[in-house]
């Protein structure tokens, strides 16, 4: 598969995510993981759309290959920093949202630097 067949596959996905047609999307993200199994972006957008249809296992699931196949993937971290938290499993959900800030902070994305702050801290007072 070319690079511009990938690249039209995430236009499609993306337009279907902000249309929140989450099963579309899934579709499309199943056709193009069948092509390209190692991208992963394909898996990071499955774990969107799995985590917005509220399954946050398979949302962890496709994050964590998401991370194996980019282990400086920082949105995935802090993705699945998020489905970690909505399973209560508020250790894991601490570790990878500070993953997801330092490399933030390496990159000097304040906003989500900033964001990761926020989440930290309403985790850790959950937790407490």
């Amino acid at each position: 598969m070319n690079q511009g067949i990938i690249i039209q596959y995430y236009q499609i996905i993306k337009n279907k995510i902000s249309q929140q047609r989450f099963q579309s999307a899934l579709r499309n993200i199943d056709k193009l993981l069948y092509h390209f199994p190692t991208n992963p972006y394909g898996y990071y957008y499955r774990g969107v759309c799995e985590f917005a249809l509220e399954r946050y296992e398979k949302s962890v699931r496709s994050y964590l290959i998401a991370i194996k196949l980019n282990p400086v993937f920082d949105k995935a971290y802090f993705n699945l920093g998020i489905s970690y938290y909505c399973l209560n499993k508020y250790d894991n959900a601490l570790i990878n949202i500070g993953k997801a800030l330092v490399l933030f902070s390496k990159k000097r994305e304040l906003d989500k630097k900033k964001k990761c702050i926020e989440a930290l801290k309403i985790i850790e007072s959950e937790r407490s």
